[in-house]
């Protein structure tokens, strides 16, 4: 499941999951809207670098970098 981080609503979205992390980015932004999103992170709040460390069954958490700094 991926979700949108947002401070105004929660944003899911269940997918098929990708064969890279650019195209994990590229598919979340075209799902919310045409975004363009720079991180991936798990619910542990770690960032996912690499396709291969997500589990079937993960919740994944994209932002852009500005809203975390």
């Amino acid at each position: 499941t991926i979700h949108l981080k947002s401070p105004e609503k929660d944003y899911s979205k269940l997918i098929i999951l990708p064969t890279s992390i650019e195209e994990l980015l590229r598919l979340a932004g075209e799902k919310f809207g045409n975004q363009s999103f720079t991180m991936v992170t798990n619910a542990e709040n770690a960032e996912i670098d690499d396709i291969d460390v997500i589990r079937d069954g993960d919740h994944l958490f994209f932002s852009h970098t500005d809203f975390l700094t």
